[in-house]
């Protein structure tokens, strides 16, 4: 999986806010998932994979339902930030 940023742990943070709290952590496992399939074919074939990207986390976030970011004293939303870092 390419290098995490800030913005890939936003953009991950705002789709596990769009599902219900019981999926969450299952959708955060196959983001990360999919980044690093995604990062494997870039290295492997030069090119972005068609569907996810360039293997980081917001190009996986792409198709996926988002919130709007709320401000980070938004309790749900923190924990959502703090599932997204807790993963790697």
């Amino acid at each position: 999986m390419r290098a995490i940023s800030h913005v890939d742990i936003v953009t991950l943070g705002r789709c596990l806010l769009a599902v219900e709290a019981a999926n969450r952590v299952r959708l955060c496992d196959e983001v990360f998932d999919i980044a690093h399939a995604a990062d494997k074919y870039r290295k492997r074939f030069g090119i972005y994979h068609q569907r996810y990207g360039s293997g980081c986390l917001a190009s996986v976030c792409m198709d996926i339902p988002k919130r709007p970011e709320p401000f980070l004293s938004d309790r749900d939303y923190a924990h959502c930030m703090k599932l997204s870092l807790n993963v790697f």
